[in-house]
């Protein structure tokens, strides 16, 4: 069985991270361990507000007794809505000082959700911008920490491919990795982290506590700008940010103004695949970052060198510390070249889904492969991948973005790319929906800076796909729809009322 993994790499890994950091701390102790290096630089700026390292830790101390106060147990979940302040990373701290786990509730949310949330974890306490103001942040308690690594640290909600939201268990050991595998990226001190991810999306754990880890400074990117360029990029340079993460449609807005004046030194772009970057402008480095939820975030990494065209990006190789197995439908491993579903193990998979046995047991296996400690358990992702000829991954499609097209098998991720290479497309989405006679229909949407003639990229795409790959229906919008972490919502993309047209129908069959 050939793994995805190089060995030395790992070797080296070990070597400059310590087992003993590695194998038996929590990110409680690191971050004690940072505070006493460096009490008085900046931990968090947000709202206008700067706090210290020595006020991080003395506010998380306060959360934690009041916790404890509260006879709160072992992994209990404690639900945290809070905003985008330092009052939500205090008490995430104070949580897991307290050996508790915590749920994000956003406050974007639909109620709905926050309260389903809430009744599925069974939640008793939560900490809101009233339950701050009954603590005294201000007084010196004991340093505690009933935090262990293998116990529950987190949930992060997501919906997937299915409608019910599901919470993935992360544990501390998780956390850990997570932290670790930014500073692949040689962070250090002195940076400046300007946090974009919504604190419900996995990312925003790797931005926010692999930074603390380290001693450098998250700079909270309020929510009032996310979506506006002009206003985001006036904050990099406002806070003279030097790292930061964006989703791809916000790196592409980034990459096309005058960054002169913007001193980033890592562009990090994920949480959808990655293409067609202008780079021309750039003074930094950009790397393309491959992860799951499941995963505690970043699995790969690849550094982007080129525009890249229409195609989409390599993820690169994988994190050491992990084994990575490409398989077939048939439960072998193909061969470099072809698509397999990407199975990974190591100290990154987590527990679970919450309250979902069925699913774990279905997404969560003893490794077949080996049973050396720390890869007892592999994680099938349900993302298609291919090894290419220069031992980097490439991304190809969702299993649940594969379709049956006329009995011929069809990848969204394939005609996606043959859209955008017509003309001056910027993004493009495919899916398949089910007509009134049980066919599947497959439509594309893609959007553009100026009206596009649609047919005249159908006509195009013929040239250079099979006919069944040519959506049906193609359509432009304004904008794709994006949830609360800024991906495309592929959801809330609804079929075309042509799909129900019965002479269209009649022309296709």
């Amino acid at each position: 069985m050939k793994k995805l993994f190089d060995e030395e790499n790992r070797a080296e890994y070990l070597k400059t991270h310590r087992d003993e950091v590695m194998e038996h701390k929590t990110f409680c102790e690191i971050f004690l361990d940072t505070v006493k290096r460096y009490p008085d630089r900046t931990a968090v700026y947000a709202d206008g507000r700067t706090v210290t390292y020595e006020e991080l830790l003395r506010w998380s101390n306060s959360v934690a007794h009041c916790l404890l106060q509260s006879n709160v147990e072992k992994e209990e979940i404690i639900a945290v809505s809070t905003g985008r302040t330092a009052e939500t990373i205090a008490s995430i701290i104070g949580i897991w000082k307290a050996g508790c786990a915590y749920v994000y509730l956003d406050r974007a949310y639909p109620k709905e959700r926050s309260e389903n949330i809430i009744l599925e974890c069974h939640c008793r306490i939560l900490i809101d911008g009233r339950w701050w103001e009954e603590i005294d942040r201000e007084i010196t308690l004991p340093e505690i920490n009933y935090s262990e690594r293998d116990c529950l640290a987190l949930l992060i909600y997501t919906s997937g491919s299915t409608s019910r939201p599901k919470g993935v268990m992360l544990e501390h050991k998780n956390v850990m990795a997570s932290v670790y595998n930014l500073q692949l990226f040689e962070t250090t001190e002195k940076e400046r982290f300007g946090v974009f991810p919504g604190f419900g999306f996995v990312a925003a754990v790797s931005d926010l506590f692999s930074t603390l880890a380290v001693g450098a400074a998250n700079y909270i990117i309020p929510g009032s700008i996310r979506k506006n360029i002009v206003e985001l990029a006036r904050f990099y340079r406002r806070h003279r940010i030097n790292i930061t993460f964006l989703p791809p449609h916000m790196a592409r807005k980034l990459l096309s103004m005058d960054l002169e004046d913007i001193p980033l030194r890592l562009l990090l772009v994920g949480s959808e695949p990655v293409r067609n970057l202008d780079i021309s402008r750039a003074h930094f480095r950009i790397f393309n970052v491959y992860g799951a939820s499941e995963m505690c975030s970043m699995i790969a990494h690849y550094e982007i060198r080129d525009g890249g065209g229409k195609a989409i990006y390599p993820v690169g190789r994988l994190n050491p510390g992990l084994k990575g197995y490409l398989m077939g439908e048939d439960g072998n491993a193909v061969c470099p070249g072809e698509p397999g579903e990407l199975w990974l193990s190591g100290n990154q998979v987590s527990r679970g889904y919450y309250g979902l046995p069925e699913m774990t047991r279905t997404h969560y296996t003893e490794n077949p492969f080996t049973r050396e400690k720390g890869y007892e358990r592999v994680f099938k992702t349900n993302d298609i991948l291919m090894e290419l000829p220069d031992g980097n991954l490439q991304y190809v499609c969702r299993m649940d973005n594969m379709f049956k097209i006329r009995g011929f098998r069809v990848e969204a991720g394939a005609v996606e790319t043959a859209i955008m290479e017509c003309g001056e497309v910027k993004e493009a989405v495919v899916k398949a929906f089910t007509d009134q006679g049980g066919c599947n229909i497959l439509c594309g949407y893609f959007t553009a800076d100026k009206k596009l003639d649609v047919k005249a990229i159908k006509e195009r795409m013929k040239e250079k796909i099979p006919y069944y790959m040519v959506p049906t229906c193609l359509i432009q919008l304004d904008a794709f729809p994006l949830n609360i972490n800024s991906k495309i919502d592929r959801k809330a993309i609804m079929p075309p009322k042509e799909l129900n047209n019965h002479k269209l129908l009649e022309k296709l069959y």
